[in-house]
């Protein structure tokens, strides 16, 4: 049985990770969505959350923040194709704080979607879930 699967990261600006994995988590439109080699086929939409990348014996390799995007699987390839890609380590804690609290008393509609993305940013830095397999 094969132990990686082909999996390409895309963003609006470039092609962000590209490598034979062993396993991808990313949050699906209706729930975390785990993808392993021979997967069968599937697109879904993406909601705000981390995408976590292992590698053949499930250990954590990198770990990204997704704002939004759809995902396609099929046995040998995994796609995603995010709106916003950040590498988790990369966010500053203290920055999304701070964006939250200036928006939050905002009512148009793209403020709130901002703040709601904030929010799942902060999520995101304090979850712990899927650090072991």
């Amino acid at each position: 049985m094969e132990k990686t699967i082909n999996f390409d990261l895309v963003s609006p600006e470039s092609l962000i990770f590209s490598e034979q994995v062993g396993m991808i988590i990313v949050s699906g439109k209706d729930g975390d969505i785990g993808v392993l080699p021979r997967h069968s086929k599937l697109i879904s939409s993406l909601r705000p959350g981390r995408l976590m990348i292992y590698d053949e014996n499930k250990k954590l390799i990198k770990s990204f923040f997704v704002s939004a995007g759809f995902i396609e699987i099929n046995p040998e390839k995994c796609i995603v194709l995010a709106e916003e890609v950040s590498e988790l380590s990369a966010l500053n804690k203290s920055e999304i704080e701070k964006q939250m609290n200036d928006l939050k008393n905002e009512s148009n509609v793209e403020a709130k979607q901002k703040y709601l993305i904030a929010v799942s940013k902060i999520e995101a830095l304090n979850s712990k879930y899927y650090e072991k397999i």
